[in-house]
């Protein structure tokens, strides 16, 4: 009787029960709260690891370009694990106080040897709610690699700025150039194989029977020249036949060469046009006693010189700036030529032609210094950077001039030097070929000559671009770095 009561009424409770519908929503939240906390628990943690991994990854991928950019300055710094470390600790802060000391260490990549650097590193520490399942800390690992190619320091003496032909620079015949102050050129061609090379590296003819080979050299042997010039870099490549008589640092496919003077505006607007320059040759002396009239000399004065000025008689180029319009500036023909803190610059298609000879067995002496920066700041208001830049300019031909190669390439502009030949200074001439035959000395200032093209002759003859007590200024060209992992 009583258990029959008892039961009516679960009965009917739970029928209430099932009606009920008010708490439903409690009874949900009630059987989810473990997944939502759970949830959010996880989703805590991993935004830590998250956190954790991009601050570490960011730190280490700094550390190994900075310690790659030391070796691609210096290849044998001892300093390069010191400087990622020093780039790693400025760039964390969470996890500062968890991680691994970090290891810097040189690596290989792409099939060279010593040419990265790789850098790795780890993080640990509880979680708060993953690790009170785990019982055990958490760790993130991070791995970065910088790869780097060294920097150069070099001299460049002889350059050739034209930026895509082959043969930029060009040894003719049996040329001797042992200045050892650096050779360059800018030019990106290049001579390569096409096809594969045999057991013995010559490149195989092609199926046609032709060769190989394709594309020029940009600095090319015509002969066996006679070449130490410390370095020579181009952006193409070098004939294989200076590589094997020369014990030079040879860098090809080099990217980073520049023309120093290319955006420099030649100070030509300075030059004023009235009254003009003026060249002539005056008797002096009556000639007694050999028959004949007396003898000449010359007197050249800075300006404007439509048409060029040539040579007639021994000649004296008074200090300043000769702009000359058109034509040539012939400088030779036995005659003595003197000029200090003097500038030349060609326009309107004007070329240069400097050719010492002999009278009767005697030397004839060209002496030809390149202008000051006083002269050009003092006589001619040029801005004291530019004349700073250009101090020492000899030749300087307009970049807006079409340039000067009548005849051909080389057969234009020419310095053809005798032992009694000086000339200091730089000659510019971004537009035209030079062609260089016999020797030349320096007196005050090195000589550094840049030209669109240059042609070394079997004449030449050259060993010092500078006086004993100078040396060209260097050139830093830095490495290359890139993060490849």
């Amino acid at each position: 009787m009583i258990l029959r009561h008892a039961t009516r009424r679960a009965t009917r409770f739970l029928r209430r029960f099932r009606a009920d519908t008010g708490a439903n929503a409690l009874l949900i939240a009630a059987f989810g709260a473990p997944m939502i906390i759970g949830g959010g628990g996880f989703a805590v943690d991993f935004a830590q690891i998250y956190l954790w991994k991009r601050e570490l990854q960011f730190a280490s991928d700094q550390a190994a370009i900075a310690a790659a950019w030391e070796l691609a300055n210096n290849q044998n710094s001892t300093t390069y694990v010191e400087r990622g470390l020093t780039e790693f600790n400025a760039n964390e802060s969470v996890t500062k106080d968890i991680n691994t000391t970090p290891s810097i260490t040189l690596s290989n990549y792409a099939g060279e040897v010593g040419n990265a650097v790789s850098v790795s590193v780890s993080a640990t520490r509880m979680l708060p709610f993953t690790s009170y399942f785990t019982r055990s800390a958490t760790t993130v690992s991070v791995f970065s690699q910088a790869a780097f190619t060294g920097g150069l320091v070099t001299t460049e003496c002889l350059k050739a700025v034209d930026p895509h032909d082959g043969g930029t620079i060009t040894f003719n015949g049996n040329p001797v150039f042992t200045a050892g102050c650096g050779i360059a050129a800018l030019s990106d061609s290049k001579r390569i194989c096409v096809t594969s090379y045999d057991t013995d590296g010559y490149c195989i003819d092609k199926d046609d029977g032709t060769s190989g080979w394709e594309g020029e050299d940009a600095i090319v042997a015509n002969g066996t020249p006679t070449i130490d010039a410390g370095t020579i870099v181009t952006a193409g490549t070098v004939d294989d036949d200076i590589e094997l008589i020369t014990d030079d640092l040879i860098i090809e496919n080099f990217g980073q060469l520049y023309d120093q003077f290319a955006d420099v505006v030649p100070p030509i607007n300075n030059v004023p046009t009235n009254p003009p320059g003026s060249y002539s040759c005056t008797s002096v002396g009556n000639g007694k006693g050999n028959g004949g009239p007396g003898k000449k000399i010359g007197i050249a004065t800075p300006g404007w010189h439509t048409g060029g000025i040539k040579v007639a008689c021994d000649t004296t180029f008074q200090p300043g700036i000769y702009v000359i319009d058109g034509g040539m500036l012939d400088i030779g023909g036995n005659y003595k030529t003197l000029g200090t803190d003097i500038m030349f610059i060609l326009t309107n298609g004007a070329g240069i032609k400097v050719v010492g000879t002999s009278d009767n067995g005697q030397s004839t002496e060209i002496n030809l210094q390149g202008i000051t920066e006083t002269t050009l700041i003092n006589k001619y208001g040029v801005d004291p950077d530019l004349a700073h830049k250009i101090n020492g300019m000899l030749v300087y031909e307009d970049p807006e001039s079409e340039g000067y190669n009548p005849s051909g390439e080389g057969l234009g502009n020419k310095f053809a030097g005798t032992s009694t030949t000086w000339i200091s200074g730089t000659i510019y001439l971004p537009k035209s070929t030079l062609s260089l035959a016999g020797t030349a000395n320096v007196a005050n200032i090195c000589l550094t000559i840049i030209a669109n093209k240059i042609n070394l002759n079997g004449t030449v003859n050259m060993s010092d671009f500078c006086p004993n007590d100078q040396t060209h200024e260097e050139v830093v060209f830095l490495g290359t770095v890139r993060l490849v992992s």
